[in-house]
């Protein structure tokens, strides 16, 4: 692809920490259509397309206006951008040209009584195969989620998801609220990822606003990211184990709730992170205990990493990934109880208009926000979380695979059904 001859038509706009490259229509339709940079992100707003592409170090920002409410699909190239897609003819109604995958990501419908319509699937033809449905109630305690299985005796020809039951409409809950205001949707989208989201989502409007923390608020803020990730992975390993190591597991997955809620004040650390900073300083005293429990948790994920062999290739690799993780929290925390900065930890924000993005580490991957503030307030606001990648991948992966391998291979993957429900 050329891609610089592409941009070269585009007018830049200013979106910190990068550009956003404006294309028009057709330069877009191009850039769909060559690839090959991934698509991180994909949405729709206020008669515009947005898309990120490349890698999380440095991707690629673009927009375009959109045609009669359309804009060219990327999915026939890059299938990774079918569920933000698929989510954007949802919340906004825009349509993707060209794209293969036409059916909802979160609206369900209403039949002429008022009860949602029959999901919609993908027919599946041959000889000797059957379907099964699971979900989206299940017996145990979990998020609601639709799995269509197309069977050939045991093994899975086809996996289809259905989500949206648990849709809030969270972006539209943070439209028109001030920063601080809509900081508490993003702490809670998803319990596993509250610290991740809220920085994520600080970033990006104090990128906005043309704001920098200061760095006590920065060091500590990766504290908790740090810490949030290694109770996450090590909860994502404990799913996989049985026995006594499931037990070990979640032990350490405690013990670091526990410190950061003598740290923090709260387990999960929940609108610790805000615009600007942080919402109070730390109990400075406790950060020793925190950084004793990831190191705690640190060996027994290594430990039980050492088992992984027992496991399906692909889970093994996840779970040495899993645990190397760990291992990069606790060296983060020694880094800074090394040298902890001296308060402030926060700083005003001001009143400002301007667009930014923002992102964080979580155990799914890492998790971008988009702001576009007009006086202090947002006009504009996408999350993308790594899970709308996830369970798409989920899909592919579990074709071909044994029903019985079906709940190991979700559970190594770490879904989150709130991530991609928005």
């Amino acid at each position: 692809m050329n891609l610089k001859s592409i941009l070269g038509a585009a007018s830049v706009e200013p979106a910190a920490p990068f550009p956003l490259h404006a294309l028009p229509p057709q330069d877009w339709a191009r850039l769909a259509a060559e690839g090959p940079l991934p698509v991180v992100a994909l949405w729709a707003d206020r008669g515009r397309i947005y898309a990120l592409l490349g890698d999380d170090a440095s991707p690629l920002a673009v927009a375009s206006p959109l045609v009669d409410g359309a804009y060219a699909a990327m999915s026939p190239a890059r299938p990774e951008a079918a569920w933000f897609e698929r989510l954007a003819h949802d919340l906004q109604g825009v349509a993707a040209i060209g794209a293969p995958d036409e059916r909802p990501a979160v609206d369900h419908g209403r039949g002429g009584n008022g009860s949602p319509e029959w999901p919609r699937f993908i027919e599946t033809q041959g000889e000797g195969l059957h379907q099964a449905a699971l979900g989206p109630v299940h017996g145990l305690i979990g998020p609601a989620a639709h799995h269509r299985l197309t069977l050939d005796g045991a093994r899975i020809a086809r996996l289809e998801m259905r989500l949206g039951y648990t849709h809030r409409g969270v972006l539209g809950l943070m439209a028109g609220k001030s920063c601080r205001a809509a900081a508490r949707f993003a702490a809670r989208l998803t319990a596993d990822a509250t610290v991740a989201h809220s920085l994520a989502f600080a970033t990006a409007a104090e990128a906005a606003s043309a704001v920098e923390v200061p760095p006590r608020a920065a060091a500590l803020r990766a504290v908790m990211a740090a810490a949030e990730r290694s109770g996450a992975e090590i909860a994502i390993l404990g799913t996989l184990a049985s026995g006594r190591w499931e037990a070990r597991l979640e032990a350490a997955r405690e013990r670091i709730a526990e410190a950061a809620l003598a740290c923090f004040g709260h387990r999960l650390m929940m609108d610790a992170v805000v615009p600007g900073g942080l919402a109070a300083d730390c109990d400075e005293a406790s950060l020793p205990a925190l950084a004793a429990a990831l190191a705690g948790a640190e060996g027994i994920a290594a430990a039980f990493a050492r088992l992984a062999d027992r496991f399906d290739p692909a889970i093994a690799a996840r779970i040495q990934a899993r645990a190397g993780a760990a291992a990069e929290a606790r060296q983060l925390m020694d880094a800074v109880l090394e040298a902890l900065p001296e308060p402030p930890v926060s700083v005003p924000l001001p009143m400002a208009s301007g667009m930014g993005f923002g992102a964080a580490p979580s155990a799914r991957g890492t998790i971008w926000h988009w702001l576009d503030l007009t006086s202090g307030y947002i006009a504009g606001v996408f999350i993308a979380d790594p899970a709308a990648l996830l369970w798409p991948g989920l899909e592919a992966e579990a074709a071909g695979g044994d029903i019985e391998d079906l709940p190991m291979l979700s559970a190594s993957l770490g879904l989150s059904v709130p991530g991609a429900d928005l």
